[in-house]
């Protein structure tokens, strides 16, 4: 299903009478190795009168990070959306869009330019997203600019950026139930979600690590997903398996291994290489003390096995519950 410009913006919730917390959530990658810059650029803007913005960072190795929660319009707009020091723009829908950052720490003014169509996650046969959100696109992007670091050793530097990235816009009732009284606190393996571009494609698959936790959403076994190349334009993926090797503490990833079915039945396998560290994002619902979901972000280069062709991106990833609970 194509989609439409009006989904770059925020959309209003499908039952407003519930009174339950619905918004759009943004998220947009930097994975730039040369400038040894990496980061995820997240957004929750709520119908409850409050958006969350953040800029999960690694500087030259070194984590940095920015999280405000912020007063917003209840009302569904077209932006820019920004808490003074974070802003997100909508440039040209479903092609540009521009996201600037004034901090203490670091400042940026980053361009990011759609390189396939985007992908509509709800046209896939079996749409893992249905039971709680309302809509799902992604897209592989190409991003420039200007980054500058404020602190450290490298007090000063201003380094260009010109890299691949890719975006998704979600909009939900995501947290909008009340969790469980008590977890299990047996750590158990999730959702695995990887981005993986190079010079010819953006691929972009979703699945489980391992059967379904309590209390987390049901997905199809077979994983979903999507492909982009410069000759066939962006079309779904058959089949999507992940494996994942944790560290000692059960929960940051060492390295992983994705086993795809293209749309051509072509059976491919990507394996990560060097991983440049990880970010985790602040997941919350209306509770700021309250830990929803322990979903991290770490960025790899990776290597399509058959072919050898070379590329990088995001291996997204969870741990089933989030620890700690409570942020106190």
């Amino acid at each position: 299903m194509p989609m439409k410009d009006e989904d770059e913006f925020r959309h209003p919730s499908p039952n407003p009478d519930l009174g339950k917390l619905w918004g759009d959530t943004l998220w947009v990658s930097t994975v730039d190795p040369a400038a040894n810059i990496f980061g995820i650029n997240h957004f929750h803007l709520s119908d409850q009168g409050f958006g969350r913005f953040e800029a999960l960072y690694i500087i030259d190795g070194v984590k940095q990070q920015y999280g405000n929660k912020f007063p917003l319009t209840k009302d569904p707009d077209k932006g820019p959306w920004t808490d003074g020091v974070l802003t997100y723009e909508v440039v040209k829908p479903q092609e540009v869009i521009r996201i600037k950052m004034d901090g203490p720490r670091f400042r940026f003014d980053l361009t990011y330019t759609g390189r396939f169509p985007m992908f509509d996650y709800f046209d896939h046969k079996d749409n893992p997203f249905a039971n709680f959100m309302g809509g799902h696109n992604e897209q592989g992007m190409h991003c420039t600019g200007e980054f500058e670091i404020c602190g450290g050793p490298n007090k000063g530097d201003v380094r260009k950026i010109d890299c691949y990235s890719h975006r998704d816009h979600s909009w939900s009732y995501r947290f909008a139930e009340e969790p469980a009284w008590e977890w299990e606190m047996a750590a158990r393996k999730a959702h695995f979600w990887p981005s993986f571009q190079s010079d010819s494609m953006h691929l972009n698959v979703h699945g489980l690590l391992a059967p379904a936790p309590p209390g987390y959403p049901e997905l199809p076994g077979d994983g979903s997903g999507f492909v982009s190349t410069k000759d066939g334009g962006t079309q779904h993926i058959k089949e999507a398996r992940g494996q994942v090797l944790l560290e000692d503490d059960g929960r940051t990833a060492c390295n992983f291994r994705y086993e795809i079915v293209l749309p051509n039945d072509e059976m491919i396998h990507i394996r990560t290489g060097r991983k440049y560290g990880q970010v985790k994002l602040w997941d919350r619902a209306e509770n700021d003390l309250e830990n929803r979901l322990d979903c991290y972000e770490p960025f790899f280069d990776m290597e399509i096995e058959e072919t050898g062709e070379r590329g990088c991106g995001v291996c997204e990833y969870s741990i089933y519950p989030p620890v700690p609970r409570w942020l106190v």
